[in-house]
C-alpha cells in the first residue's frame, strides 16, 4: 500500500518538480506533495530558515503556496499549504504580519461533492474550517491596520482587540477531525499547530485582561463596561470550551494536548460588579466620539460574521519578547481565567 502510495504521489507531484526552476520552488511543491499520510517535515524547515534569514522572499514563498493551493482539488495539498502558510507565523517571522488576507480562498473546498458519500469529505471540512481560523488571523495581524494593543491604547481599544482575540480562539476549537479515518499522522501535525496557537493566543488573552480590567471603572462610560463584561462572561464560557477541547485532542493523540491546562473561572463577585457598572454608568452621548462609536460597531459585526471579513487592529503577541523553542507554558497571575498547569 505505501509503495502505490508513493507511486501515486510520484505521478501526480512529477510535473511539478520538474518544471521547478530553482531549489526553493521545489521545496514548496515537497512541502504541500500529494502525499495524504506525511508532510516532508525537511522541506518545510528549509522555508522557515530561508525566511528567517531572508525576509524579503515571504512574498515570492506566499505566491508559489497560493499557486499549489488554487489549482487543487487534493485536501492534502490544500491543509499542507495552510500549515505551512501558519508555520510562518507560529516560528515568529514578524514579516509575516504582512501578508494580510489570504492571497486564496478555500472557504468552500471540496463543496461541490457529496458530504456523505465522498471518502475525503471531513478532510474538506477540516481545511474549510483551518482555512477560516488562518484568514482571520492573518487579517488581524496584518501591520498596515490603525490600532496597537500598547500601554498608550485607550482602554476601549484594548477591550475591542481582546475580544477579537477571544473570537480566534473560537475559529480555533472549530478545528476538530470528524471520522476515524482522519486518524492519521497529517492530520495530528495540523492539530498541534492548532493547540500551539491556542496556548500562544489564550495566554496572550489571559495577561491582556489582568493588565486592563483593573481599569475599568466607574468613570470610564459604560461602552467600555458593557464591553468588559462581555469579555468576562466569553472567557468564563471559553474556558470550558476549551478544557472540553483539549480533552478531545488527547484521546486523539495530539502531543501537545497531553497535559490539560486548569482553566480558572472568573469568581462570580467579578461578574456582579462589572454588570453592576454596566447598569449604572450613565455618559453624555454627545460625550460619545466617532471613533469611539465606530470601534464598537466594528467588533460587533464581526461577532456575528460566518466568514472572516476584514478588520482594522494590529495585535502583537509580545514579538520582543525571545521566541520559544516550544509552545510556552502561560504564566499564572493572581487574575481569574488564566491557564495553569
Amino acid at each position: 500500500m505505501k509503495l502505490w502510495n508513493r507511486a501515486a504521489v510520484a505521478l501526480k507531484d512529477g510535473p511539478s518538480l520538474i518544471a521547478a526552476d530553482d531549489i526553493l520552488t521545489a521545496a514548496v511543491v515537497k512541502a504541500t506533495s500529494h502525499d495524504e499520510l506525511s508532510i516532508d517535515t525537511e522541506s518545510a524547515q528549509f522555508i522557515y530558515r530561508h525566511v528567517l534569514s531572508s525576509p524579503s522572499s515571504l512574498k515570492h514563498l506566499v505566491s508559489l503556496i497560493s499557486s499549489r493551493v488554487k489549482r487543487t482539488r487534493s485536501w492534502a495539498v490544500a491543509l499542507k499549504g495552510l500549515m505551512l502558510m501558519h508555520g510562518f507565523f507560529l516560528c515568529k517571522t514578524t514579516v509575516a504580519e504582512s501578508i494580510g488576507r489570504l492571497p486564496f480562498d478555500l472557504s468552500s473546498f471540496g463543496e461541490g461533492s457529496s458530504r456523505i458519500m465522498s471518502k475525503s469529505g471531513g478532510f474538506n471540512l477540516f481545511v474549510r474550517a483551518y482555512f477560516a481560523f488562518l484568514d482571520r488571523r492573518s487579517i488581524l495581524f496584518h501591520d498596515g491596520n490603525r490600532h496597537r494593543y500598547n500601554e498608550e491604547s485607550s482602554v476601549l481599544i484594548r477591550l475591542v482587540i481582546i475580544r477579537k482575540m477571544q473570537i480566534i480562539v473560537d475559529s480555533l476549537i472549530r478545528i476538530k477531525p470528524i471520522g476515524e479515518n482522519m486518524n492519521i499522522p497529517l492530520i495530528n501535525e495540523a492539530m498541534e499547530n492548532v493547540i500551539s496557537e491556542i496556548m500562544e493566543i489564550y495566554g496572550w488573552i489571559c495577561r491582556r485582561i489582568a493588565e486592563v480590567l483593573p481599569n475599568v471603572h466607574s468613570k470610564i462610560g459604560k461602552t467600555e463596561a458593557d464591553l468588559a463584561l462581555k469579555i468576562v462572561s466569553k472567557s468564563t464560557k471559553q474556558g470550558g470550551e476549551l478544557k472540553k477541547y483539549f480533552e478531545f485532542c488527547k484521546d486523539l493523540g495530539v502531543s501537545n494536548a497531553q497535559e490539560i491546562p486548569n482553566f480558572v473561572r472568573i469568581p462570580e463577585a467579578d461578574v456582579i460588579h462589572l454588570d453592576e457598572l454596566v447598569r449604572t454608568s450613565e455618559i453624555d452621548s454627545c460625550e460619545e466620539s466617532v471613533e469611539r462609536t465606530e470601534i464598537v460597531e466594528e467588533e460587533e459585526e464581526e461577532e456575528i460574521e460566518t466568514k472572516p471579513e476584514l478588520v482594522s487592529d494590529l495585535i502583537t503577541l509580545d514579538h520582543d519578547e525571545e521566541a520559544p523553542a516550544s509552545p510556552p507554558r502561560i504564566v499564572v497571575v493572581d487574575i481569574p481565567d488564566l491557564i495553569s498547569f
